[in-house]
């Protein structure tokens, strides 16, 4: 960039307002500070050669993590991730600086970000550092000032007399006013992470208690904590509203590090047995709770309505729920052949007529209790009839700590003698983390399961979706679709993200795949002009809800 020449500026300025203003006698106190701040402005682009350090706040957004130690480590990470170029900054990035999104208050100097905005200044100068170049400069021993060249020898940021002049000033004033702002910003952003770390509840009423308590010390005349600054904080250190997921007591905060170090322990133990004997003995299971009905919880609607009601079939259907036992593997076989379903009856078993006449697949075992939920009696069975019956030489179960799951004794009744069987339990309170099930694969087979129930309730068709027929038969075509090879790898995922294994898979979404943003063209059977519900997860073939659901598509021929 070339030299800058102020007399130029201030013409070029002149030039631009002297058709719309005219002198009128001495400069109010408002002029006298703006000028001030555009003279700090053209200084710092003088002195820097085009540098755009002093953009006050950048509009960058990463995650923020409050689980460090100390702030310092915090605000470092904070640095380091501004500091990071674009590895592929877009043309608007070159050749024009982006919005920070509000607008600059009355009472802030605003600095449009120049390309690269996330480039680092390199030369950027701190208080400390401003007031030892101008002690040395001083010398205060001689009190004679050292020459220029004899200054910059030492201090290489330093590039003129005039700029040792105006740090001089920043000295005696405590700071330039960047030098304020960023007090300011470190000691507010200091309170915010360490109420975090409690972790208390914070509102941008409370970040700007905190600036305003803090610039009682640091004195930056005209500051307000406006929303402007206060927006422009949160930007920096990530801050957005979250909704607030669980509230715990301080026994919670005080138990974590024992509980963090149990799922280690636990991950550490699955990974020994999988170097011992390998992925394909590894499984894990879950009994997820399925509503009768379900439907998503958002819908797009009308903006500025005050309410958004959806039609359900049931309400009853929406309170009572079944479960459906789960159960995945890392090794070759991803699925054992058959999925558990225990639904809720009254007396706990099917009747005869139920029992002779109710919807049956090869691929379902469709069991019965009064509360809807695995008992111990039907936890047995699942292991005789279930897991027992499809494993062969070794079987190690990764589950959780249902109290039902700790009678393993009644459990080795059930096993066969050539069986070599484990269990690993999962310490509480780190299901969430560390069971594969829950950590990738439920969520997902869930919204497959629900796209179809709403289908269904969209499109007025003849179905109860709460009715145990239809249940089952979906269960039974989406387990189906969720055994294709094409998403063998979700699987692997999920037990890579709980920390089981080393390699990451880039896995196909069933739900993104089957449902895809662009579903179009025809039903792909001759003379179907049904609307399409989905496209197969085995044969990529485009579907209609009568030729996938009235039809019994279950298919197993695997197109790539």
């Amino acid at each position: 960039m070339n030299s800058v020449n102020p007399m130029n500026v201030m013409k070029l300025l002149e030039e631009d307002y002297k058709q719309l203003f005219q002198l009128d006698g001495q400069p109010s106190e408002a002029d006298k500070q703006l000028k001030e701040l555009v003279k700090e402005f053209m200084d710092v682009k003088i002195n820097r050669s085009g540098s755009s350090s002093l953009a006050l706040e950048e509009d960058l957004q990463y995650e923020l993590q409050t689980d460090m130690q100390t702030f310092d480590e915090f605000e470092k990470l904070v640095a380091n991730q501004l500091a990071e170029p674009d590895e592929n900054p877009s043309q608007e990035d070159k050749v024009e600086p982006l919005s920070s999104g509000t607008e600059p208050s009355s009472n802030e100097f605003h600095v449009p970000r120049i390309p690269n905005p996330k480039q680092p200044p390199r030369n950027a100068v701190t208080l400390d550092y401003k007031k030892r170049s101008v002690a040395f400069w001083r010398n205060v021993a001689t009190k004679k000032r050292r020459s220029l060249s004899c200054v910059q020898t030492k201090f290489k940021k330093v590039t003129s007399i005039r700029q040792l002049q105006e740090w001089e000033r920043h000295v005696a004033e405590g700071g330039s006013r960047y030098d304020k702002l960023k007090a300011l910003r470190l000691e507010t952003g200091k309170q915010f992470f360490l109420a975090k770390q409690k972790p208390h509840i914070v509102k941008d009423m409370d970040i700007r208690r905190w600036a305003v308590t803090a610039n009682r010390t640091i004195g930056l005349v005209g500051f307000t904590a406006s929303p402007d600054s206060v927006g422009k904080l949160k930007r920096y250190y990530g801050i957005v509203h979250r909704k607030i997921t669980k509230f715990v007591t301080d026994k919670y905060i005080q138990e974590a590090p024992q509980v963090k170090k149990t799922g280690e322990e636990c991950v550490a133990l699955v990974r020994s047995r999988i170097s011992d004997y390998g992925l394909d003995c590894m499984w894990n299971t879950d009994q997820p709770g399925f509503d009768y009905e379900m439907r998503p919880v958002r819908t797009l609607h009308l903006a500025g309505a005050n309410h958004a009601l959806a039609i359900c079939q049931s309400e009853n259907s929406m309170t009572h729920s079944y479960t459906v036992m789960m159960t995945i593997s890392p090794g070759t076989r991803k699925f054992l052949p058959q999925l558990w379903i225990t639904l809720q009856k009254g007396k706990g078993v099917f009747g005869p007529i139920v029992a002779r006449t109710m919807f049956k697949a090869d691929n379902l075992y469709v069991t019965a209790s009064a509360s809807g939920k695995m008992t111990k009696k039907l936890y047995l069975e699942w292991g005789e009839k279930i897991l027992f019956s499809h494993v062969e030489d070794r079987c190690i179960l990764l589950a959780d700590s249902w109290r039902t799951y700790s009678d393993q004794e009644a459990v080795l009744e059930f096993k066969p003698e050539e069986l070599e069987y484990e269990m690993i339990t999962i310490p509480p309170k780190v299901t969430g983390d560390i069971q594969p099930l829950d950590r990738l694969f439920v969520r997902m087979y869930k919204d497959f399961f629900r796209k179809i129930s709403s289908f269904i309730i969209l499109h007025s068709l003849p179905l109860q979706v709460h009715h145990r027929d239809v249940i089952l038969k979906m269960h039974s075509l989406v387990y189906q679709q969720f055994q294709s090879p094409r998403f063998g790898d979700l699987v692997n995922q999920a037990w890579h993200l709980c920390g089981y294994t080393d390699e990451s898979f880039d896995y196909v979404n069933p739900t993104e795949f089957a449902f895809p943003k662009k579903l179009t063209g025809h039903c792909d059977h001759e003379n179907c002009d049904d609307r399409l519900l989905l496209k197969c997860g085995w044969c990529k073939a485009p579907l209609c809800f009568h030729h996938f659901y009235d039809q019994y598509h279950v298919c197993k021929i695997y197109l790539p």
